[in-house]
């Protein structure tokens, strides 16, 4: 799959290369070159590529050393299970006996589950986004000895690679010393992406700012179909997170309608399993209809968050329901038996991307046998005449109509028959812990939005098993799975704080609040750059460059998300050094996200918190649980309410607790209104929430 990220400044080192060319975990030794060493791993898309004709090593710092030794190029390629251009890549080129000869001897060739090594992957999409304006997997990276990037694309052919290969190949010979230039250029380039400068003083928030922002984003929005105007259309929830706050705290009656007409549209889409519930992760279309089939644990897990949210908004049972369908989707298909989550499911199934979801002419007649064709592909949005793919039909329901409802049932029973009889699609099943991080984040808030006792129950569970199993000599991991295991990054830390934080204002356990706190200080301690207020993506020291993670894409940016959370352990510990700490981080990145806010929500609302007053709302006695579940059954931005049923000595709470009553405390700055008992008084102090 190939993206182009906008805005994003390009350095046109393939071109120089084009130029060149017409004018002139585990140990890697020596010996396990020579080997495909992949069929000794756990991960799902390693193991895909085991059985290859080609030396495979996994990603390795001390392939270096041996690369170096030998002075040989690197072939580094990236892509994750459940990406259908990866195995199209791997069945067409990877496999082919000349392609494995070139590549055996002339390079080592290192395959990397960018899942595993998310920090691997992102330093080498940022070459790649440099030197082609492009990214995608499969990743596919020729690199010095050293690890230099000298060469970035995505999906090839087997003759485009062998074509590629063969022409970097001669470069080394007849002018490595001009490859050892592109991949110098390459490096300053990546490196300056990667430096953002302290800032000598912090910066001016204003609403101005926020305001001017939001209209050059408007002219960018899709006002036919929602979402952002693109090609292809990915949901990004944090954008319509922070769409939601700003639309209530500014009372903005056209953000908040372009969120709903997204929403409305999301919910009937092709990106929506209408049968199975869950997300596919992209549309390769700009009206949502045809899908790109994985479905990724972090989409379902922030899809949660950002209908729940809707849910509270705008009180839509659809909202709802969708809420219900994609945590009943987890909980029958993602599930480990640990309690958590597993990564992906597949796009493909037998070879073909979609197959498990499509359906010939003559399934849709076993479908729609014995009520009305033309209802039935009307229903569906079917048009005979003009098949999907491969004479397959996509099935895109129209918004539910009751008339219809007896009809409906009998065609989704049949689907469900059909689709029972199929090859299921395969399951990633790796443990991650940033994205399972998310998905408790997720039932918090449909715990909060929906009352429903079932998800907080289980969000405690997740954690319980995350804090148990997630920490290695007192580190966190990324990911694991049997005895394998990645060493954690930024993001691991950064959405495990914010889960517990979540858990701690839902229960009021200071437990969770403690475990968020510390693990928010171990994040400050291991990721600390010296050059930024900002923190480094991983510790991984042998990467050609360090990676600095700021873009808030299809999953937050983990510096914006610390930068959060600093913010709300500040206002609760009444601490200016964590308050400061986030102002910091905020302030180094604004000048980035003025007139991209688009790619900068969560950093956008980190500003919000800062123009607007923000409120923090404690509920503080005896029935402290109740109340607060009351309380945030509101949409409340700007706002953090917590909650203690005993007497506590966090700040916030000091001096409040009463034995014979529970009283809401509207705080801000430090200082507290007169204390309510009944909720509507307390909340008429914060004027975002109606």
């Amino acid at each position: 799959m190939n993206f182009k990220i906008r805005n994003f400044p390009r350095v046109n080192f393939y071109i120089l290369i084009l130029s060149l060319t017409f004018s002139c975990n585990s140990e890697v030794n020596i010996n396990s070159i020579n080997k495909n060493q992949l069929n000794k791993e756990t991960s799902l898309y390693l193991k895909q590529h085991s059985e290859n004709p080609i030396n495979w090593q996994r990603w390795s710092n001390s392939i270096f050393d041996v690369s170096q030794e030998l002075d040989k190029l690197l072939v580094i390629s990236i892509g994750y299970s459940s990406c259908h251009w990866c195995h199209v890549m791997e069945e067409e080129t990877f496999t082919n006996d000349s392609i494995a000869k070139v590549m055996n001897d002339n390079f080592i060739n290192i395959k990397v589950d960018r899942e595993e090594n998310p920090d691997v992957d992102q330093a080498y999409m940022t070459a790649s986004q440099l030197m082609t304006g492009m990214g995608g997997w499969p990743l596919n990276v020729i690199t010095l000895p050293d690890g230099s990037p000298i060469y970035a694309g995505t999906y090839h052919s087997t003759s485009q690679w062998d074509d590629i290969l063969k022409r970097i190949i001669r470069l080394k010979k007849d002018n490595y010393d001009g490859l050892k230039e592109i991949a110098k250029n390459v490096k300053n380039g990546v490196t300056d992406v990667n430096t953002i400068q302290k800032q000598e003083k912090l910066s001016e928030f204003s609403t101005d700012f926020l305001k001017n922002n939001i209209e050059e984003w408007m002219k960018k929005w899709d006002t036919d179909f929602g979402g952002d105007l693109a090609q292809q259309k990915f949901v990004s929830p944090s954008k319509y997170l922070f769409l939601l706050n700003y639309g209530k705290v500014y009372n903005d009656k056209k953000v908040l309608s372009h969120v709903k007409n997204t929403l409305d549209i999301i919910a009937s889409s092709g990106l929506n399993d209408f049968i199975e519930g869950g997300f596919y992760r992209y549309t390769v279309d700009n009206e949502w209809k045809i899908p790109h089939f994985e479905k990724m644990l972090y989409d379902q897990a922030q899809m949660i968050s950002l209908f729940s949210m809707a849910y509270k908004v705008y009180g839509d049972q659809l909202y709802k329901d969708i809420v219900d369908k994609t945590i009943a989707f987890l909980n029958l298909k993602m599930s480990s038996s640990n309690g958590l989550y597993y990564a992906a499911m597949d796009a493909d199934t037998d070879g073909e991307e979609g197959k498990y979801y499509s359906f010939t002419k003559d399934e849709l007649e076993i479908i729609s046998k014995n009520t009305d064709f033309s209802v039935f592909t009307s229903y569906y949005n079917i048009d005979i005449k003009k098949p999907w793919e491969n004479n397959r039909f996509l099935l895109l329901p129209k918004k539910a109509d009751n008339e219809l409802n007896d009809l409906i049932q009998i065609w989704e029973s049949n689907i469900i028959k059909l689709k029972e009889k199929r090859t299921k699609p395969r399951i990633d099943d790796k443990i991650i812990v940033s994205w399972n991080s998310l998905a408790i984040v997720g039932l918090i808030d449909a715990y909060e939005a929906l009352q429903n006792n079932d998800y907080l129950v289980l969000a405690k569970s997740m954690f319980e098993e995350l804090k148990d199993n997630s920490f290695r000599k007192n580190k966190l991991i990324h990911t694991y799975k049997e005895n394998q295991f990645q060493e954690g990054v930024l993001e691991d830390y950064a959405y495990l704080s914010k889960a517990s934080m979540r858990l701690f204002q839902a229960t009021g356990d200071e437990s969770y609040f403690d475990f968020s706190k510390n693990i928010t200080d171990n994040a400050l301690g291991l990721f600390d750059d010296d050059q930024s207020d900002l923190l480094r993506y991983s510790n991984n020291n042998e990467l050609f460059t360090k990676v600095i993670s700021v873009d808030d894409g299809v999953i937050p940016s983990p510096n914006s998300i610390i930068a959060e959370q600093l913010f709300n352990i500040g206002h609760i510990i009444f601490d200016d050094e964590y308050l400061n700490l986030s102002d910091k981080m905020v302030s180094s990145v604004q000048d980035i996200i003025d007139g991209n806010i688009n790619s900068y929500s969560v950093w956008a609302n980190n500003i919000l918190n800062r123009v607007e007053p923000f409120f923090e709302i404690a509920v503080i006695g005896p029935n402290a649980k109740s109340i607060t579940d009351d309380i945030t059954n509101y949409f409340t931005p700007n706002t953090i309410v917590v909650q203690s049923k005993i007497e506590s000595d966090i700040p916030l709470f000091i001096d409040r607790y009463f034995e014979d009553e529970t009283y809401i405390y509207v705080c801000q700055n430090k200082t507290c209104q007169r204390p309510e008992t009944k909720i509507n008084l307390a909340l008429e102090q914060v004027p975002y929430i109606n």
